[in-house]
Protein backbone atom coordinates (compact mmCIF):
# COMPACT_ATOMS: atom_id res chain seq x y z
CA UNK A 1 0.00 0.00 0.00
CA UNK A 2 1.15 3.55 -0.80
CA UNK A 3 3.48 4.66 2.05
CA UNK A 4 2.93 7.91 3.64
CA UNK A 5 5.84 10.53 3.50
CA UNK A 6 6.21 11.24 7.11
CA UNK A 7 9.11 10.30 8.54
CA UNK A 8 8.91 8.24 11.98
CA UNK A 9 11.48 8.69 15.23
CA UNK A 10 14.27 6.73 14.92
CA UNK A 11 14.80 4.06 17.46
CA UNK A 12 17.54 4.90 20.78
CA UNK A 13 20.29 3.45 19.65
CA UNK A 14 20.30 4.14 15.91
CA UNK A 15 19.59 7.92 16.87
CA UNK A 16 22.55 7.88 19.31
CA UNK A 17 24.44 6.48 16.49
CA UNK A 18 23.94 9.19 13.79
CA UNK A 19 24.05 12.35 16.14
CA UNK A 20 28.20 11.16 17.16
CA UNK A 21 29.89 14.63 15.81
CA UNK A 22 31.95 12.77 13.63
CA UNK A 23 29.65 10.20 11.94
CA UNK A 24 29.19 11.13 8.07
CA UNK A 25 25.51 9.36 8.03
CA UNK A 26 26.17 8.69 3.95
CA UNK A 27 29.27 7.34 3.72
CA UNK A 28 28.06 4.61 7.13
CA UNK A 29 24.72 4.17 4.97
CA UNK A 30 26.67 3.63 1.77
CA UNK A 31 29.40 1.02 3.65
CA UNK A 32 26.36 -0.96 5.18
CA UNK A 33 24.48 -1.25 2.15
CA UNK A 34 27.81 -2.75 -0.11
CA UNK A 35 28.54 -5.11 2.98
CA UNK A 36 25.16 -6.51 2.96
CA UNK A 37 25.22 -6.83 -0.97
CA UNK A 38 21.54 -4.96 -0.71
CA UNK A 39 21.38 -4.52 -4.93
CA UNK A 40 21.52 -7.99 -5.06
CA UNK A 41 19.19 -8.79 -2.27
CA UNK A 42 16.68 -6.90 -4.22
CA UNK A 43 17.16 -8.61 -7.45
CA UNK A 44 16.38 -11.57 -5.36
CA UNK A 45 13.29 -9.54 -4.16
CA UNK A 46 12.11 -9.23 -7.76
CA UNK A 47 12.71 -5.30 -7.47
CA UNK A 48 13.12 -4.26 -11.13
CA UNK A 49 12.42 -1.33 -13.72
CA UNK A 50 11.66 -0.83 -17.26
CA UNK A 51 13.69 2.09 -17.95
CA UNK A 52 14.95 5.42 -15.94
CA UNK A 53 17.14 5.78 -12.89
CA UNK A 54 18.09 1.48 -12.19
CA UNK A 55 15.75 0.46 -9.36
CA UNK A 56 18.72 -0.07 -6.76
CA UNK A 57 19.40 3.33 -6.61
CA UNK A 58 15.83 4.43 -6.07
CA UNK A 59 15.60 2.23 -3.16
CA UNK A 60 18.67 3.04 -1.65
CA UNK A 61 17.73 7.04 -1.90
CA UNK A 62 14.75 6.04 -0.21
CA UNK A 63 16.26 3.93 2.40
CA UNK A 64 18.64 6.96 2.66
CA UNK A 65 15.81 9.52 3.20
CA UNK A 66 14.52 7.99 6.32
CA UNK A 67 18.02 8.06 8.29
CA UNK A 68 18.72 11.25 7.03
CA UNK A 69 15.50 11.98 8.91
CA UNK A 70 13.75 14.69 6.51
CA UNK A 71 10.50 15.32 6.96
CA UNK A 72 9.22 14.07 3.91
CA UNK A 73 10.49 12.88 -0.12
CA UNK A 74 9.61 16.10 -1.47
CA UNK A 75 11.64 18.06 1.55
CA UNK A 76 14.19 15.45 0.81
CA UNK A 77 14.48 15.88 -3.13
CA UNK A 78 14.58 19.46 -2.99
CA UNK A 79 17.65 19.84 -0.26
CA UNK A 80 19.62 16.25 -0.83
CA UNK A 81 18.59 14.40 -3.58
CA UNK A 82 21.33 16.51 -6.10
CA UNK A 83 23.96 15.54 -3.83
CA UNK A 84 23.59 11.69 -4.00
CA UNK A 85 21.65 11.05 -7.74
CA UNK A 86 20.59 12.33 -10.72
CA UNK A 87 17.09 10.79 -10.17
CA UNK A 88 13.88 13.19 -9.80
CA UNK A 89 11.83 12.75 -7.04
CA UNK A 90 9.21 11.36 -9.53
CA UNK A 91 11.32 8.19 -9.75
CA UNK A 92 11.00 7.77 -5.74
CA UNK A 93 6.90 8.34 -5.32
CA UNK A 94 6.60 6.33 -8.44
CA UNK A 95 8.63 3.38 -6.79
CA UNK A 96 6.66 4.09 -3.55
CA UNK A 97 3.37 3.42 -5.55
CA UNK A 98 4.03 0.49 -6.96
CA UNK A 99 1.47 -1.82 -6.37
CA UNK A 100 3.58 -5.19 -7.51
CA UNK A 101 6.64 -5.05 -4.91
CA UNK A 102 7.06 -7.47 -2.37
CA UNK A 103 8.58 -5.02 0.67
CA UNK A 104 8.28 -8.07 3.00
CA UNK A 105 10.43 -10.21 1.01
CA UNK A 106 13.03 -6.92 0.60
CA UNK A 107 13.13 -6.36 4.38
CA UNK A 108 13.21 -10.25 5.45
CA UNK A 109 16.58 -10.84 3.15
CA UNK A 110 18.43 -8.44 4.35
CA UNK A 111 17.60 -9.96 7.74
CA UNK A 112 18.39 -12.89 7.63
CA UNK A 113 21.89 -12.69 5.86
CA UNK A 114 23.01 -10.05 9.07
CA UNK A 115 21.42 -13.34 11.31
CA UNK A 116 23.28 -15.63 9.57
CA UNK A 117 26.25 -13.87 9.38
CA UNK A 118 26.22 -12.74 13.38
CA UNK A 119 24.09 -14.60 15.34
CA UNK A 120 24.91 -18.55 14.33
CA UNK A 121 24.56 -21.23 17.19
CA UNK A 122 22.99 -18.74 19.48
CA UNK A 123 19.84 -18.85 21.29
CA UNK A 124 17.25 -16.78 19.78
CA UNK A 125 13.62 -15.63 20.52
CA UNK A 126 10.81 -14.44 17.79
CA UNK A 127 10.26 -10.95 19.67
CA UNK A 128 6.59 -9.05 18.98
CA UNK A 129 5.09 -5.89 19.77
CA UNK A 130 2.75 -2.98 18.67
CA UNK A 131 3.09 0.52 18.71
CA UNK A 132 0.06 3.12 17.39
CA UNK A 133 0.98 5.87 15.88
CA UNK A 134 -0.91 8.88 16.11
CA UNK A 135 -1.99 10.17 12.73
CA UNK A 136 -3.68 13.69 12.55
CA UNK A 137 -5.96 15.64 10.00
CA UNK A 138 -9.24 15.09 8.76
CA UNK A 139 -8.81 12.51 6.19
CA UNK A 140 -5.83 9.73 6.59
CA UNK A 141 -5.92 7.15 4.44
CA UNK A 142 -5.64 3.52 7.07
CA UNK A 143 -6.42 5.26 10.00
CA UNK A 144 -8.40 3.82 12.20
CA UNK A 145 -9.22 3.90 15.96
CA UNK A 146 -6.68 2.45 18.70
CA UNK A 147 -6.43 2.47 22.50
CA UNK A 148 -2.52 4.31 23.37
CA UNK A 149 -1.63 2.39 26.54
CA UNK A 150 1.20 4.91 26.84
CA UNK A 151 -1.69 7.87 26.93
CA UNK A 152 -4.92 5.28 28.50
CA UNK A 153 -6.60 7.04 25.57
CA UNK A 154 -8.04 5.96 22.03
CA UNK A 155 -6.37 8.27 19.79
CA UNK A 156 -6.85 8.19 15.92
CA UNK A 157 -3.06 6.72 13.80
CA UNK A 158 -2.11 3.51 12.75
CA UNK A 159 -1.19 0.48 14.82
CA UNK A 160 2.09 -0.97 13.43
CA UNK A 161 2.61 -4.81 14.51
CA UNK A 162 6.70 -5.50 14.32
CA UNK A 163 8.28 -9.28 14.28
CA UNK A 164 11.76 -9.48 15.26
CA UNK A 165 14.89 -11.87 16.44
CA UNK A 166 17.09 -11.31 19.62
CA UNK A 167 19.52 -13.44 20.67
CA UNK A 168 22.73 -12.19 22.68
CA UNK A 169 24.10 -9.66 20.56
CA UNK A 170 21.43 -7.98 18.39
CA UNK A 171 17.46 -7.25 17.56
CA UNK A 172 17.16 -7.48 13.85
CA UNK A 173 13.58 -6.51 12.64
CA UNK A 174 12.13 -9.15 10.32
CA UNK A 175 8.31 -7.91 9.58
CA UNK A 176 6.37 -4.49 10.26
CA UNK A 177 2.46 -5.23 8.94
CA UNK A 178 -0.01 -2.08 9.71
CA UNK A 179 -3.37 -3.30 11.21
CA UNK A 180 -6.38 -1.38 10.75
CA UNK A 181 -9.37 -1.73 13.15
CA UNK A 182 -12.71 -1.52 12.75
CA UNK A 183 -13.14 1.63 14.64
CA UNK A 184 -13.64 4.81 12.81
CA UNK A 185 -12.18 3.13 10.10
CA UNK A 186 -10.87 5.63 7.32
CA UNK A 187 -10.60 4.26 4.09
CA UNK A 188 -8.36 4.48 1.18
CA UNK A 189 -9.69 7.03 -1.00
CA UNK A 190 -8.42 5.28 -4.02
CA UNK A 191 -8.79 2.18 -6.07
CA UNK A 192 -6.01 -0.46 -6.78
CA UNK A 193 -4.66 -0.79 -10.54
CA UNK A 194 -5.12 -5.23 -9.92
CA UNK A 195 -6.75 -5.99 -6.77
CA UNK A 196 -4.95 -9.19 -7.14
CA UNK A 197 -1.28 -7.55 -6.67
CA UNK A 198 0.59 -7.39 -3.34
CA UNK A 199 -0.10 -4.06 -1.96
CA UNK A 200 -4.31 -4.61 -2.70
CA UNK A 201 -3.67 -7.67 -0.96
CA UNK A 202 -1.41 -6.46 1.88
CA UNK A 203 -4.25 -3.63 2.53
CA UNK A 204 -7.11 -6.03 2.89
CA UNK A 205 -5.25 -8.35 5.52
CA UNK A 206 -4.73 -4.84 7.66
CA UNK A 207 -8.56 -4.11 7.56
CA UNK A 208 -9.34 -8.06 7.81
CA UNK A 209 -7.62 -9.92 10.09
CA UNK A 210 -7.08 -10.05 13.77
CA UNK A 211 -3.77 -9.21 15.14
CA UNK A 212 -3.23 -12.41 16.52
CA UNK A 213 -3.92 -13.89 12.86
CA UNK A 214 -1.62 -11.59 11.71
CA UNK A 215 1.18 -12.51 14.16
CA UNK A 216 1.05 -16.29 13.28
CA UNK A 217 1.22 -15.61 9.49
CA UNK A 218 4.19 -13.18 10.25
CA UNK A 219 5.83 -16.20 12.46
CA UNK A 220 5.44 -18.63 9.22
CA UNK A 221 6.33 -16.16 6.61
CA UNK A 222 9.63 -15.98 8.85
CA UNK A 223 10.16 -19.65 9.32
CA UNK A 224 9.25 -20.51 5.46
CA UNK A 225 12.01 -17.62 5.00
CA UNK A 226 14.30 -19.84 6.96
CA UNK A 227 14.65 -17.86 9.72
CA UNK A 228 14.25 -19.40 12.63
CA UNK A 229 14.14 -19.03 16.74
CA UNK A 230 13.82 -20.89 19.93
CA UNK A 231 11.65 -18.69 21.51
CA UNK A 232 8.61 -16.55 21.69
CA UNK A 233 8.72 -13.76 23.08
CA UNK A 234 5.63 -11.05 23.57
CA UNK A 235 3.81 -9.35 26.37
CA UNK A 236 0.08 -10.20 27.52
CA UNK A 237 -1.96 -9.28 24.75
CA UNK A 238 -0.91 -11.58 22.24
CA UNK A 239 -0.74 -14.21 25.30
CA UNK A 240 -4.06 -16.07 23.43
CA UNK A 241 -4.93 -19.31 22.21
CA UNK A 242 -4.19 -19.51 18.76
CA UNK A 243 -1.20 -17.31 19.29
CA UNK A 244 0.15 -20.13 21.93
CA UNK A 245 -1.11 -22.83 19.87
CA UNK A 246 1.17 -21.70 16.69
CA UNK A 247 4.06 -21.81 19.24
CA UNK A 248 3.08 -25.21 19.90
CA UNK A 249 2.83 -25.92 15.91
CA UNK A 250 6.47 -23.78 15.22
CA UNK A 251 8.36 -25.70 18.25
CA UNK A 252 8.95 -22.55 19.91
CA UNK A 253 9.08 -21.74 23.88
CA UNK A 254 6.03 -19.22 24.68
CA UNK A 255 7.41 -16.71 27.36
CA UNK A 256 4.77 -14.21 27.79
CA UNK A 257 2.87 -13.01 29.99
CA UNK A 258 -0.19 -14.21 31.28
CA UNK A 259 -3.55 -12.22 31.38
Amino acid sequence: MNAVTKTLPLPPLTSDLLSQIDRKIDNTFSTTWKSIGFNNLSRQAKFSKRSGTPVGDVTYLLMLWVWLKVDSVAMFSKDALLSFSAAKKDALYDLLNREDLDWRKLERLPAKKVLNANGKNQLSAFVIDDTVKTRRGKKMPGASSHFDHLTARCVMGQQVVTLGLANDEQFVPINNELFISQTKQQAVGYLFNDGRSIAAKRYQQSKQQTKPQMVCDMVARAIRGGINADYFLADAWFATKPILRMTITHSLVAIVRIK
